[in-house]
């Protein structure tokens, strides 16, 4: 029998006190967290998304 695991949610790899990382509305599911009536894969259900920002 082949043990369930949790899928990695990459967008909640960084944190919000790395220079350059700030947090955004899901661009899939656009921070409902739910696409077509499933949690979304992209943010993990939360809506939010870290995000690189870069300076100019």
């Amino acid at each position: 029998m082949q043990e369930a695991s949790t899928p990695k949610n990459h967008a909640h790899e960084a944190s919000l006190d790395v220079l350059g990382v700030g947090e955004s509305p899901c661009g899939a599911c656009h921070g409902t967290g739910m696409v077509e009536g499933q949690r979304c894969t992209v943010c993990g259900g939360t809506g939010r998304v870290f995000q690189c920002i870069e300076g100019g």
